[in-house]
C-alpha cells in the first residue's frame, strides 16, 4: 500500500488531541481570569458609586446645616437639657462615630438629620453599617445618634463599613469663624473583603453665626 494513503497513527492522534486540550485549557483559563477580573472591577465600581452617593448626600446636608430663612440666628441642635444649644453648627460625637445637624428646608420646616455607624446582625453575622435619619420632630444631641428607625446609606445586605471617622475643628479668620469637618469612610463587600474602597472628604460649614 502506498504510504501516502495512510491515515494518522494512534500516537499522532493522541498527541494532536493532547495539544488541542492544552490549547483549550490555556484559552479557557485566560478567559476565566479575564472574566473574574472584569467581574471584580464591576463590583469595585458599584461599591465606589455607593460610597460616593453617601458622601454626596452627607456633604449636601452638612452645607445646609444651621440654615434658617429670614437671616435669623444659626440653627443648632439642643443639648440633653433641652435649653442650651450645641457648640457647633454640626454636632460631632467621635465616641459614637456620629454627626448631626439641623436646618430649615425650602418649605421653612426645621429638619433634624444624623449619620452614624451602627453594628447590626445580618444573616447571623455582625457587621457595621452607615445609618442615616431625617426627621421633623425636635431631637437633642443625646438622642440623635441612637435612632432605631434610621435607614442605611449603603446596601447593608452586601456592604459592610470598616471605618467611619469624623474629625472637626473650628477655623477662624478676621471676619468669621467656621467649622471644618473631615469624614473618612471605608467599606467592603460583606462576602468578599478584597473588594473594598476608602475615601475622605472635607467640608467647611456655612451659615455660621
Amino acid at each position: 500500500m502506498n504510504s501516502a494513503n495512510k491515515g494518522f497513527s494512534l500516537i499522532e492522534l493522541l498527541i494532536a488531541s493532547s495539544v488541542g486540550l492544552i490549547a483549550i485549557g490555556v484559552v479557557g483559563s485566560v478567559f476565566l481570569s479575564g472574566y473574574q477580573a472584569a467581574n471584580k472591577r464591576s463590583l469595585e465600581l458599584l461599591l465606589e458609586q455607593d460610597v460616593n452617593d453617601a458622601f454626596r448626600l452627607i456633604k449636601e446636608d452638612v452645607l445646609r446645616a444651621g440654615y434658617v430663612s429670614g437671616g435669623g440666628n444659626t440653627l443648632r441642635l439642643l443639648l440633653p437639657n433641652g435649653v442650651s444649644k450645641a457648640d457647633n453648627v454640626v454636632y460631632v460625637n467621635t465616641t459614637e462615630d456620629c454627626l448631626a445637624y439641623t436646618y430649615q428646608n425650602e418649605d421653612g420646616l426645621q429638619i433634624y438629620n444624623s449619620a452614624f455607624l451602627k453594628e447590626i446582625n445580618v444573616d447571623g453575622k455582625k457587621i457595621n453599617v452607615l445609618k442615616y435619619n431625617s426627621a421633623s420632630a425636635a431631637i437633642s444631641t443625646d438622642e440623635i445618634c441612637e435612632i432605631s428607625g434610621a435607614s442605611s446609606l449603603l446596601y447593608e445586605k452586601q456592604i459592610a463599613v470598616s471605618k467611619f471617622k469624623i474629625e472637626h475643628k473650628e477655623i477662624s479668620s478676621a471676619s468669621a469663624t467656621s467649622q471644618l469637618i473631615k469624614i473618612t469612610l471605608a467599606a467592603h463587600l460583606k462576602n468578599d473583603d478584597s473588594v473594598s474602597t476608602a475615601k475622605s472628604i472635607q467640608i467647611k460649614t456655612r451659615n455660621w453665626q
